[in-house]
């Protein structure tokens, strides 16, 4: 069963300047999420069973902090359950006493996860302690802590940059080309990864949803070439949640990115037309599988040439969960 997260890219607008940021006006647009717009859209959603949470990032949303709680005030007092986290740079964690009074509202509406992000470009503006600030404060709240470092360079980590916290997780990546990066970074490779990493995003069937400042809605939390692969399955403030949520488990490129595989793809692709193979996008010409993604839908001609094999693979999907679910049926049903 298909199941989403939808996460509100709230406002681009943020403290800090960090030279990667990958949600810069330009891939969010020039306007910012409002409660007006984004409580009903939550309420719509959390009607939907296979909505487990929502999220709230930018930008940072702690610049509209009030506005946050607004909306959690009143889609709680319009039904929804689900949890919700954010994403933050921490910069508003001026002293422990504030984490913990921002942190312990937020806990009190159902934040049930905070992800700050960390490395070094954010720690020009926010300090190690501050970072521990946080982290006890989501201690005494019971909200899960992730610091989330992003680097341009292999082989850096987040220890390296902070003290062991006890509880805290701590997740290290690698710069990538959108938004502000794209003019340091360039297009071509920087990195020695291994080219099974570019096959899938991973997660299978369960889709992180984001919902830019606009409501514009896609499939993915790829930070703007996610826009650019034009993987758009309508707007979350105009239209039902249904049909946005049908449109999403049902776009076979995004089920390829999050399952099956790229690498499946063009092994189907190189046994049936090895001239249109070879005009693949290359996964040693990428650093990451949300630029073969994108480049697979931007090349000129290419979806209307892979739309046979796009649907060979579709039918083979749909059998394959046909019979997972008749051999699950049967196991069901022969047990004491």
């Amino acid at each position: 069963m298909n199941s989403a997260t939808i996460g509100f890219v709230y406002n681009a607008p943020c403290p800090l300047a960090c030279n990667f940021c990958c949600h810069t006006q330009e891939v969010v647009g020039p306007g910012r999420a409002e409660p007006a717009n984004v409580g009903p859209a939550m309420v719509r959603f959390a009607m939907q069973e296979s909505v487990t949470d929502f999220a709230f990032t930018g930008g940072d949303p702690f610049v509209y902090y009030a506005e946050i709680i607004k909306i959690m005030v009143d889609v709680r007092r319009a039904g929804v359950r689900q949890p919700f986290r954010m994403v933050t740079s921490g910069f508003w964690a001026k002293s422990p006493e504030m984490a913990l009074e921002r942190l312990a509202a937020l806990a009190g509406l159902g934040m049930n996860n905070l992800c700050v992000s960390y490395d070094h470009e954010h720690a020009r503006w926010v300090s190690s302690e501050q970072i521990r600030w946080i982290a006890g404060a989501c201690r005494e709240t019971g909200v899960e802590f992730l610091v989330y470092g992003v680097f341009w360079s292999e082989g850096e980590k987040l220890e390296e940059m902070l003290p062991a916290m006890p509880g805290v997780k701590m997740h290290s990546n690698l710069v990538t080309s959108i938004g502000r990066a794209r003019e340091l970074a360039g297009e071509a490779p920087r990195y020695h990864l291994p080219e099974e990493t570019k096959y899938t995003c991973r997660q299978p069937r369960h889709y992180d949803i984001t919902v830019y400042p606009n409501g514009d809605t896609y499939p993915c939390c790829s930070g703007g070439f996610n826009k650019e692969a034009g993987l758009g399955c309508g707007n979350a403030f105009t239209e039902p949640a249904e049909a946005i949520l049908t449109r999403v488990y049902t776009l076979l490129h995004a089920r390829i990115a999050k399952e099956i595989g790229f690498d499946r793809l063009y092994a189907k692709v190189r046994e049936q037309d090895k001239v249109l193979y070879e005009r693949l996008p290359r996964f040693a010409d990428v650093d990451s599988v949300c630029q073969i993604c994108r480049n697979l839908r931007t090349q000129p001609g290419l979806q209307e040439e892979l739309a046979g094999i796009y649907e060979e693979m579709e039918i083979e999907y749909v059998l394959r969960c046909v019979e997972e679910h008749d051999e699950k049926l049967n196991l069901f049903q022969t047990q004491p």
